[in-house]
């Protein structure tokens, strides 16, 4: 998403992710988009920033037990829940973001104030940098310490479908089969197969832009993985670039990917598409290209 014409409006696009999802969710996923939009719209319209509508559109999507971001997010093969989420923009001008956490409630809402402490700089008295980045423990206590709400039991983001996924998807495990193999091929053996991230992409009357994503990650991933959800350049990316058909202006360019993490690690995806010249299916086709060249390569 991108816009030159700072104050003449605002601007609010979402992604619910990638993936298999079941026609019968249909209306969940399109109702949960459209109340991030709405939340995301008003407080733009109010004047708001765009990396505050973004935490607010992603906190919504959150919430919606039908994707795979907060509630209702792939388990891990403990059964348990563990949240990426990442946040970047260019007012204020940085990038924060939290891994593998259990506690968090609203994941995105721990990486933007993240966001906010790092661009304070240093503190004055010790010196001591901000973390732009932190995981596991840690990013639960430090959220936990700067406002962010928390909940201790592990349990209230897994829902009752996300078990029934689980069991399904151990036992084809023990069998020698692939989780979702069936959804995948176009079966009718799960609902819903959800690769990666929720997203939002803003620009606000100013002409500021964010991009953030959040993500429960792969079905049975190990405990402790970090996907490219939290991922500095890999999962968004947002910046402020002087417009080439008006050196005089500016042009505000978000990005906010979904898919699987370890492929999109490896091609720094988002910063990638971002930054590139020429039409969004051109930028793609010659990021993939990039990344099966690298492929073949290993």
């Amino acid at each position: 998403m991108s816009d030159s014409r700072a104050g003449e409006g605002y601007y609010v696009a979402v992604h619910v992710g990638a993936g298999y999802h079941g026609p019968s969710k249909e209306p969940e996923y399109k109702a949960a988009m459209k109340s991030a939009c709405r939340a995301a719209a008003a407080l733009l319209g109010s004047g708001g920033s765009a990396s505050e509508a973004v935490a607010c559109a992603i906190s919504i999507l959150e919430d919606s037990p039908a994707t795979n971001a907060g509630i209702g997010s792939n388990l891990n093969r403990l059964g348990l829940v563990e949240c990426d989420a990442s946040i970047m923009s260019t007012h204020p001008d940085g990038f924060g973001a939290v891994g593998a956490s259990t506690a968090v409630c609203n994941p995105i809402r721990a990486a933007h104030a993240a966001l906010q402490n790092y661009c304070r700089g240093p503190d004055p008295a010790t010196g001591l940098v901000p973390p732009m980045m932190l995981v596991g423990g840690g990013a639960d206590d430090w959220a936990r310490a700067n406002g962010v709400a928390i909940d201790q039991c592990s349990r209230r983001k897994v829902t009752e479908e996300a078990l029934s996924k689980y069991a399904r998807y151990m036992d084809r495990i023990s069998a020698g089969g692939q989780p979702g193999a069936e959804s995948a091929a176009g079966g009718e053996g799960d609902v819903d197969l959800l690769m990666d991230t929720v997203g939002a992409v803003c620009i606000d009357r100013r002409g500021e832009v964010s991009a953030g994503v959040s993500s429960g990650g792969v079905a049975l991933k190990l405990p402790g993985r970090v996907g490219e959800a939290a991922m500095f350049g890999c999962g968004c990316w947002a910046e402020k670039t002087t417009s080439k058909d008006d050196p005089a202006g500016t042009l505000s360019t978000g990005c906010s990917v979904t898919g699987t993490g370890e492929q999109i690690m490896r091609t720094l995806l988002a910063r990638d598409c971002a930054q590139r010249d020429g039409d969004i299916f051109s930028v793609l086709s010659e990021c993939f290209k990039r990344f099966n060249t690298t492929r073949a390569l290993d």
